[in-house]
């Protein structure tokens, strides 16, 4: 009987321990949990917003870029789009007129079909001129991130391997869930230079010292 109690008592303490370590990997007071209206969640979304300046010489608008592969009558003739690469063949002085419909992905990543000029235009009229997207540091995915659930005492684990599921991420943020990056992670700045992140300072750090330093291709 001695034994058994004993061993249910381990058993408890072991329980409790792992509970407390789960509760300490992603503690609110701990440096790499991060805060949903905090200035790091605002710049990691801005990171990995959709940018859709690269066409602006076809589409006209920021924030907003056309699905590939789609037809364009570039001064009478048909041109295909099928790569990014492809607008360099065009020139302001061209006259392009699209060939619809076509889709578009928007900032957050949803996509719209577009029957007409007419339609495209309310979506042109939506886009700022001064976009929030920082285009001159990028994620290196894979990355792991972790959740824990305040209510329910709940810790998972999530892989993110592109920028619309960083942006869906983040975007999903919620009071009684607490977020945090498994460091280290990895950024490309815009000259190719390669850093590595340790934890949540050191990746405001970088992100800031850079928001403002390109402006790869807004008109």
């Amino acid at each position: 009987m001695k034994k058994i109690l004993y061993i249910l008592i381990v058993g408890i303490i072991f329980f409790s321990s792992c509970q407390e370590e789960e509760r300490e990997i992603i503690d609110p007071n701990i440096d790499n949990t991060i805060p949903k209206d905090s200035q790091l969640a605002k710049l990691m979304r801005n990171v990995v917003i959709h940018d859709g300046s690269f066409d602006d010489i076809v589409d006209s608008g920021n924030c907003y870029s056309i699905n590939l592969p789609y037809s364009l009558l570039v001064n009478g003739e048909e041109f295909i789009v099928n790569e990014i690469n492809d607008y360099q063949k065009l020139s302001n002085t061209d006259i392009i007129e699209i060939q619809y419909p076509i889709v578009i992905t928007m900032f957050d990543y949803s996509e719209e079909i577009i029957s007409n000029d007419t339609e495209l235009k309310i979506y042109i009229e939506q886009c700022q001129i001064d976009d929030e997207d920082i285009e001159c540091i990028d994620f290196l995915y894979p990355i792991q991130a972790s959740t824990f659930n305040n209510r329910s005492n709940e810790l998972n684990s999530i892989v993110l391997n592109h920028d619309s599921e960083m942006y869906l991420f983040i975007s999903k943020m919620d009071n009684n869930i607490s977020v945090s990056m498994n460091y280290p992670i990895s950024l490309l700045l815009h000259n190719g230079q390669r850093v590595d992140i340790q934890h949540n300072s050191g990746l405001l750090e970088a992100i800031s010292s850079v928001a403002s330093a390109c402006d790869e291709n807004d008109k």
